[in-house]
This record gives C-alpha cells, structure tokens and sequence, in this order.
C-alpha cells in the first residue's frame, strides 16, 4: 500500500470509526444504491469497502448473494450482527483493493457508496476490479464531487480523493454502456457524517464485454 493510502485509509482507522455502539453511516443503505440496485433481478453482488455492512445486508435481504470486502476488522462484526438481526448471511472478507485477487466475470452487480482512494490506486485497481463484473453485469457507485471541497457535508478533505466525473469515466467506461453518469447535488442524511447538502458523481454502467 502506498505511504497516502496507509495515512488515510488503514485499517486502524477505520477500526476506531467502526468500534463505537452505533453504525458509523447508520444501518440504511446508500439511497442512490437502493434506489438502482431495487429495479435489478437479485444474484451474486460484490459491495467493496461496505464498512459496518449497511448495503451489503439490505441486498441480502432482496435476495442478493452478497459479498463485501473492506480493511477493517471492526467493520466486519458490525456487518455480522447486522446479517444477523436480519436474518441474512453476507460473506465479508477482510481485504484490501490494492492486492485483494479478483477473478475474471464473477459477479453480476458491483456496487459502492464513497469508495475513495487515492488517484493512483483508482486508475490502477478500479478497472481491475470492475474486470470481475460478468458480461451484461451492473457497476453502481456514488462519489462525492471535485466541488464537494468547499462543502461539510462529508467526504474527504484531499482533492486528490474526490471525483472528477470525465476522469473517472475515462479510466473506468471502457467496455461498458452508461446507463447513468452525471454531477448531482442531493440532500444526505445518513448520518452525522454525510448530511446535509451535497455534490456527487453518480453512475451506473453496464459491462458489454
């Protein structure tokens, strides 16, 4: 891992964020997420850096197959007693994006909420990543915009971590058709860490190829 990714994004981090009696960005799943995943057929779906679980569990109760992996140990028994006071089972491995092995065609969904790394390792380890969604399989995330620096709505204080949507696209929609890509200003309120008004990239793609 680089010496930026350990600073802001280790493990120990966020172990302490995730170790309090509450859910760090409450138990509901991202709206965006719910909102487009709800229209889908349930599978095998992937939820990278899901934190305490909150997306992950929501899909499991659909139906989904779902499967997370994030950096934290913390977050992991959030996510189990959140599977089980809703009577799903979520597989949760504790992993990195940088060296986790992903294998080719997967899963049929990919979905995030606020999975910022630095630019270095999105433009290497995000189309690596995306390479394990199958043909016709969905990728949707939400990302706090470039213009998000001026806000205090949540999101990370380093430009370097925020989203530029052109940017993002030209790394990432090679081989996919956009179902959905744009800036959008929305109101947050998942939790005292993301509310309030908001700038983000939202996107939806689908995987030709």
């Amino acid at each position: 891992m680089s010496e930026l990714s350990n600073v802001k994004f280790g493990a120990d981090a966020w172990d302490a964020r995730f170790s309090g009696d509450g859910w760090a960005y409450g138990r509901e799943p991202n709206r965006w997420l719910e909102e487009r995943i709800s229209s889908l057929t349930s599978a095998k779906a992937l939820f990278p850096a899901d934190g305490e679980g909150r997306n992950a569990v929501w899909a499991a109760t659909k139906g989904w197959e779902a499967h997370v992996f994030d950096l934290s140990v913390e977050g992991q028994k959030k996510c189990m007693k959140l599977a089980d006071e809703n009577s799903v089972t979520v597989t949760y491995d504790v992993d990195d994006l940088e060296t986790r092995d992903f294998k080719q065609q997967e899963y049929d969904l990919i979905a995030c909420s606020w999975f910022h790394v630095p630019w270095s390792i999105f433009t290497t380890h995000y189309p690596r990543m995306l390479n394990s969604l199958k043909v016709g399989g969905h990728f949707i995330t939400e990302g706090y915009h470039t213009s998000q620096i001026e806000m205090n709505s949540g999101g990370p204080s380093s430009l370097e971590l925020l989203w530029d949507l052109d940017e993002v696209m030209q790394v990432i929609g090679d081989g996919f058709e956009i179902i959905h890509a744009a800036v959008e200003s929305t109101i947050l309120d998942e939790s005292d860490l993301h509310r309030g008004k908001a700038n983000v990239v939202r996107i939806h793609l689908v995987k030709l190829n």
